[in-house]
């Protein structure tokens, strides 16, 4: 029954049945869970560069804190590329000013993502032995941030 309402709902909008401000919101919430859920594979990318390159990094001697800057910066680059083309699909060209726009951007989100990464290696012993536990709040909540404003700011 449910499904049958949704098909008649359907073709009257294809049918041009339902006025246009009614059209444009469903398509913009559309867009909207599009945007969310492909930031959120992105993310899910970029958290597994982040932790790959952090345990390499880890197992050649550096510190948690140090290791944690090129993890991150492989992530943002595996994170540009994935929103740039797939979640907010950007029909331009890539160029090296939308590049540092995107970083500058995400320049809140890194500050978050980084603070909450050495908080929690502060507060919790198994994230200071598994300095990898400590990128799951932090990816967390920076992404948050980062989200916004690729959505906001570089993406409209």
């Amino acid at each position: 029954m449910i499904e049958a309402g949704r098909a008649a709902h359907i073709g009257a909008i294809r049918n041009r049945e339902v006025p246009v401000s009614e059209r444009s919101r469903q398509t913009a919430a559309g867009e909207r869970r599009r945007h969310l859920g492909g930031f959120a594979l992105a993310g899910l990318a970029g958290f597994g560069i982040d932790a790959g390159v952090l345990s390499a990094l880890l197992g050649l001697g550096l510190s948690p804190g140090l290791a944690r800057v090129p993890s991150f910066v492989a992530a943002v680059l595996t994170t540009w590329a994935i929103n740039r083309t797939m979640t907010f699909r950007t029909s331009t060209r890539a160029s090296l000013g939308e590049f540092l726009r995107y970083i500058l951007a995400m320049g809140l989100g890194l500050a978050i993502n980084y603070a909450t990464f050495l908080l929690a290696l502060r507060l919790s012993e198994a994230a200071a032995a598994q300095p990898v536990l400590a990128l799951v709040p932090a990816t967390a909540a920076g992404m948050v941030v980062n989200f916004l404003s690729s959505r906001h700011i570089l993406h409209r």
